[in-house]
C-alpha cells in the first residue's frame, strides 16, 4: 500500500490525490479480526508542508460480527480516518514516521488504525432483546417457556431477607 511522494517536496504545499483498493490480506496476519476476506479501499491527498509530508484520507472496508446480544451475523461497513505525518530527518518527533523521500507505505498505519477503531459492540437492530439466560432461545423471535420469576440463585438470599416478616 505505498504511494509515491516524490513530487510533493518540488511543489510545497500542493496537493495531490490518491486512491486504491486491495485486498485485506495486504495488511498482513488479520486472519482472526471480521474483515478478513473484504477488500480495504483507502482515499486521500498528501502535501509536503515545507519540512514534513502529510497524509490525510479515510480508509473502508466491511466486516461480518456477531451481534453482541444475540450472536446473529451482522454486515457492518468500516471507515477509519488516516491522518499521517512523515519526515526524512535522522532525528524525528514521536509522531512523526520516517519515510525515504520517495515513497510513503501505508501499510502498517492502515492495519493499525483499523484494529484500534474496532467496533466494542454490534449489534443486529437497536432493540435486539438477545437470548435467554436460562434455555439460550433467540428473544427475537418471540418468548420461551423459562419462568419469569427465576431468581440468581447467587441473589437468593438477599429475596429471603426481604419477605421475613420481622
Amino acid at each position: 500500500m505505498r504511494i509515491q511522494v516524490e513530487n510533493a517536496r518540488k511543489e510545497e504545499g500542493k496537493k495531490f490525490s490518491f486512491s486504491f483498493i486491495q485486498p485485506v490480506y495486504h495488511l498482513g496476519d488479520v486472519g482472526d479480526l471480521p474483515w478478513k476476506d473484504s477488500d480495504v479501499s483507502v482515499d486521500g491527498e498528501y502535501w509536503f508542508d515545507g519540512s514534513h509530508l502529510i497524509v490525510a484520507g479515510t480508509i473502508r472496508t466491511i466486516g461480518t460480527y456477531p451481534c453482541s446480544r444475540c450472536l446473529k451475523p451482522v454486515t457492518v461497513e468500516r471507515e477509519a480516518l488516516l491522518a499521517e505525518t512523515y519526515g526524512t530527518e535522522r532525528e524525528l518527533p514521536e509522531d512523526v514516521f520516517y519515510y525515504n523521500g520517495e515513497y510513503v507505505d501505508l501499510t502498517e498505519s492502515v492495519r493499525e488504525l483499523l484494529i484500534a477503531s474496532e467496533p466494542m459492540k454490534v449489534l443486529c437492530r437497536t432493540d435486539c432483546a438477545g437470548l435467554c439466560p436460562q434455555c439460550g432461545s433467540d428473544l427475537n423471535e418471540g418468548t420461551c417457556s423459562c419462568p419469569a420469576d427465576n431468581i440468581d440463585p447467587r441473589l437468593a438470599v438477599l429475596g429471603e431477607l426481604l419477605n421475613r416478616k420481622h
